[in-house]
């Protein structure tokens, strides 16, 4: 049902290396999330990505093929190529109905969650409470644990994967599918211990939704999902799709799972139309058709459950399910590999309920699946941490077009167009920024009290608190708020205080009482850093270009080991690429110093210090700056 291993399955950076993504000529400077012309920003950079998007899709030889892409709620940019008949020549559109296989298993998991929402099942009930066909399984070892429906959805049921020979189940009958479970079922592992793509697995959810339901898991899906998103073109009857708009599923003649009759093919490889698989018991596997116009609405609507939020929650599903939905539910492995380019490809990740789940060298947060049968082929990909989603669809055996939607999504990245959801910044932060600048202007010990947890004291007393800030008060004069929160969560943040002399770096947690309260504080100084300082900043970045016996003897304290030293700055050159020269972060303005390299492949953090009221340099550290790239080139 979905012709892909568990790389196939993880991967938006692993799964296309090889040619590099195409990416415009000149990129637009870095756009914001919030800026009111993203879309059509996003759009338009799409539009001149379409010829090296389209070469990708040629590459498939798919008659044709679609590739859309949404964000924030709209399909703002689609493709069409090839034909959806090749008899007719009628060319794909965003109305040509593909069947999506595998991508159909979010259906499911979606309808089985609707269900769990309204009392009717748990996710951790033994699927025998419904389906009582699996009383009877006799289980892998003594001390197995009875498949739950959690494992059915998160292909964690301890049943094999069966790729080679579920696609040709799907047209079994109600009664076929019985006398299959009566006589029982073979296991690779015991329920609950490990990752493998069973198509049976959902099958099985499936007959649990009918069952739960009253009605056929299809009928559910449709009357529940489907109407509700005013999904009108899609349905698992592809008989009965208008044949106006169906894309006939083509094979060729070496095609993974080619039509019967194949030996009239072999003198050729021109493309053949492959039977089309009836929509029986096990349709819940793979069995839906959609079009690209309303599968954009389906993305949309996964996507609309980030961030949790206050406000109305229309459903059909409430998005703390689609949320659960898309959370990695069991983990599957760690996929490394280096591109043609050197680049470092890796993924790591699993399955969610539905949905690939994994994070990427590029991407932290990647929610995806494949779909392939006889015919067809698919790829969604979405980022609900950048409000982005993209997918592709094609009309060949098995050839899913998912390296253009990986191409699209990376290009896309690599102009800065797609950037992170900053986080909200809650009241309880804002109120800590506030404490902290009274404090700052004048300190008053009740109110200071008030504010820190009680346990602060057991890592700095409040008479240090005060001296602390009265020396900062000193230093920099009246602070005032500065830039936004940059917000971790709602009770973790950092925020620059601009002050009369240069700035002050917060950094606050809070606790989990209520109201919360202080736990931690950080206020770094932000003065100019001394002529001294910044020529020993210039001089660490000459080295990282460039190593330099001389000039690191007058860089490094005596008690360095000058081999190690060239060894981290020599890792760091090769993981970061090429520099731009230091810019100051935070300093005392005499004896301390921090500074930020701008890379090609992240930024680093550079920090050196002095001896108070002495030009010998008594500690020099090079890191990768955090929320830069995980992976290095």
């Amino acid at each position: 049902m979905m012709r892909s291993t568990l790389l196939a399955l993880l991967t938006l950076s692993c799964a296309t290396a090889g040619q590099a993504p195409p990416a415009a000529s000149k990129s637009p400077p870095p756009l914001r999330y919030d800026d009111p012309s993203r879309a059509v920003k996003i759009a338009a950079a799409a539009k001149a990505l379409e010829p090296a998007l389209l070469a990708t899709l040629e590459k498939t030889r798919a008659p044709g093929a679609a590739l859309g892409l949404v964000v924030d709620g709209q399909l703002v940019w689609f493709k069409g190529i090839g034909v959806r008949e090749v008899a007719s020549q009628a060319p794909v559109d965003e109305d040509t109905v593909f069947r999506i296989a595998s991508m159909s298993k979010a259906f499911v998991s979606a309808s089985t969650l609707r269900l769990r929402d309204q009392g009717k099942l748990t996710l951790d009930d033994p699927a025998e409470k419904y389906l009582p066909e699996l009383r009877g399984l006799h289980y892998p070892t003594a001390d197995s644990p009875r498949i739950t429906v959690r494992h059915l959805l998160s292909h964690s049921a301890g049943l094999p994967e069966d790729n080679a020979s579920a696609d040709l189940r799907m047209p079994m009958s109600d009664a076929e599918f019985d006398d299959l479970l009566s006589h029982g079922l073979s296991f690779s592992a015991a329920p609950g211990t490990q990752y493998e793509y069973a198509n049976l697995g959902f099958a099985l959810a499936g007959r649990l939704v009918s069952r739960v339901s009253g009605e056929r898991v299809q009928d559910y899906v449709a009357h529940q999902l489907l109407t509700p998103l005013g999904m009108t073109a899609s349905g698992w009857n592809g008989v009965a799709i208008a044949q106006s708009h169906q894309a006939h599923g083509y094979g060729r003649k070496n095609s993974a799972m080619p039509a019967k009759g194949l030996s009239k093919y072999k003198d050729d490889d021109e493309p053949h139309e492959e039977p089309m698989l009836a929509d029986g018991a096990w349709a819940a596997i793979g069995g839906l058709w959609t079009s690209p116009r309303d599968y954009a609405k389906w993305v949309a609507f996964q996507l609309s459950a980030w961030p949790p939020r206050d406000g109305p929650d229309k459903g059909p599903v409430r998005r703390s399910s689609l949320r659960e939905t898309q959370s990695l539910q069991r983990f599957s492995g760690l996929s490394v590999a280096r591109d043609p380019q050197g680049e470092l490809r890796a993924s790591a990740g699993g399955y969610g309920l539905g949905w690939g789940v994994s994070a990427t060298c590029r991407f932290e947060q990647v929610i995806a699946h494949s779909g392939g049968l006889p015919g067809y082929g698919s790829r969604v990909v979405l980022l609900p941490d950048r409000g982005v989603g993209a997918f592709s669809m094609t009309n060949l055996t098995y050839t899913s077009g998912g390296k253009a939607v990986t191409d699209l999504l990376e290009a896309l990245d690599q102009q800065g167009l797609i950037p992170k959801r900053p986080q909200p910044v809650s009241p309880q932060l804002e109120t800590a920024r506030t404490t902290v600048l009274s404090l700052l202007a004048r300190y008053d010990a009740s109110a200071a009290m008030a504010a820190f947890d009680e346990r602060y004291a057991a890592y700095e007393s409040f008479a240090a608190l005060e001296k602390r800030l009265a020396g900062l008060r000193n230093a920099h004069g009246k602070c005032t708020p500065g830039a936004p929160f940059a917000a971790e969560n709602a009770l973790r943040g950092k925020a620059r205080l601009e002050c009369e002399r240069g700035a002050l770096e917060l950094t606050v947690t809070l606790t989990s009482d209520a109201p919360p309260r202080i736990q931690s504080l950080a206020l770094d100084s932000a003065l100019p850093p001394s002529p001294k300082l910044q020529a020993l900043g210039a001089r660490a970045a000459e080295l990282l270009a460039a190593w330099d016996d001389r000039a690191a003897q007058r860089l490094f304290p005596k008690s360095d080991d000058r081999d190690e030293a060239r060894g981290r700055f020599a890792a760091a050159a090769r993981d970061h690429g090429t520099c731009r020269p230091p810019v100051p972060a935070t300093s005392d303005g005499s004896t301390v110093a921090a500074f930020k390299l701008s890379c090609d492949h992240g930024d680093l953090d550079l920090s050196i210090e002095l001896v108070p009221g002495s030009d010998e340099v008594t500690k020099v550290e090079l890191s990768a700056a955090p929320g830069g790239p995980r992976c290095p080139p």
